[in-house]
């Protein structure tokens, strides 16, 4: 038997798969939305008014009279609200607090100063318990591991180390002219999911001040929890060094945006090489965009690091390939 459904007009829209759509067809629905929310295709060099981008790294729109990229355009068509997702984020929280357990939650730990800062609100603002991990990759700056013995220590609260060896990964990512950044988060991030698992405590707090889309939650595999405490907060880089002065952590002189990764300069560097261009320009951006940075803080942290030779020796010794 062959069966034929009649369709109506609509029926047909509703029925096309967005995703088989060609490049041409999808570029024009998504014109078409940006139109009608109010944002003409500006085709002239422009530099984006909001954060860091330019014709040459995003597409560019006239709106309201202001030329904007198209990230920042989309940030205004789909605001985060940061009341809601706060209170999301703090509900959460105080729901693991009533369990009772001995760990309310894992800490992702760096000792960097968004880690720290993360487990100074945990203790002394949300009277957490927390469980900080660290997971040290084999390029841990020594500094950033005495940062998190020091404020462990202060906090009397429990640390735990695993220690792993990226070597092979990195190697690869920087020989190929590429951030290791977001990989190494996520493998770091895997570490710490089968860890939770282990120890059957279903939340994992990091430092992050950016959230996922519009939310500063995200449900990972076998009911784990993954919470972005500083979205809660929304504080400058001001604010945050302001909480560090009153805790026994120093700051690390390292190379590129980071108080914990001895390898993130090095790595930002071989980048640089090949793109003419940071490999955080993305972050920095988005940080601007939504108030945690000022584009002069922004500029400076994208500077191409000159790294010391006594690093490269240090990073020599754990095993990179530096020719």
């Amino acid at each position: 038997m062959i069966y034929m459904e009649n369709k109506t007009k609509n029926n047909v829209e509703k029925s096309i798969n967005l995703n088989k759509l060609s490049p041409e067809l999808k570029f024009a629905k998504k014109t078409k939305e940006l139109e009608e929310f109010g944002a003409k295709p500006y085709n002239k060099y422009a530099e984006c008014e909001l954060c860091l981008h330019n014709s040459e790294t995003r597409p560019m729109y006239e709106y309201n009279g202001k030329k904007l990229c198209i990230e920042c355009i989309n940030s205004l068509r789909f605001p985060r609200n940061f009341e809601k997702m706060s209170k999301e984020l703090f509900d959460h929280l105080k729901a693991q607090k009533q369990k009772n357990n001995k760990y309310d939650c894992i800490l992702g730990f760096s000792g960097g100063k968004d880690s720290v800062v993360a487990l100074y609100l945990l203790i002394n603002d949300l009277k957490m318990k927390p469980l900080c991990i660290t997971v040290d990759n084999g390029y841990m700056a020594e500094e950033s591991m005495e940062n998190c013995k020091n404020i462990a220590k202060y906090f009397k609260v429990d640390w735990i180390v695993l220690n792993r060896d990226y070597t092979k990964f990195f190697n690869k990512m920087i020989s190929r002219g590429e951030s290791p950044c977001r990989i190494c988060s996520d493998m770091n991030m895997h570490e710490l999911w089968h860890f939770a698992r282990q120890t059957n405590i279903d939340t994992i707090v990091t430092g992050h001040e950016l959230p996922f889309g519009t939310t500063a939650l995200r449900n990972m595999k076998k009911d784990i929890t993954l919470a972005r405490l500083l979205v809660g907060y929304k504080l400058s880089e001001k604010e945050r060094y302001e909480i560090l002065d009153k805790l026994p952590w120093k700051k690390p002189d390292l190379a590129g945006y980071t108080t914990n990764c001895l390898i993130l300069g090095y790595a930002l560097q071989e980048f640089y090489k090949k793109h003419h261009i940071s490999f955080e320009y993305d972050r920095v951006s988005a940080m601007i965009r939504y108030g945690l940075m000022t584009k002069e803080e922004a500029r400076s942290s994208l500077v191409c690091p000159k790294i010391p030779e006594e690093m490269i020796t240090e990073l020599k010794k754990r095993g990179l390939d530096i020719k």
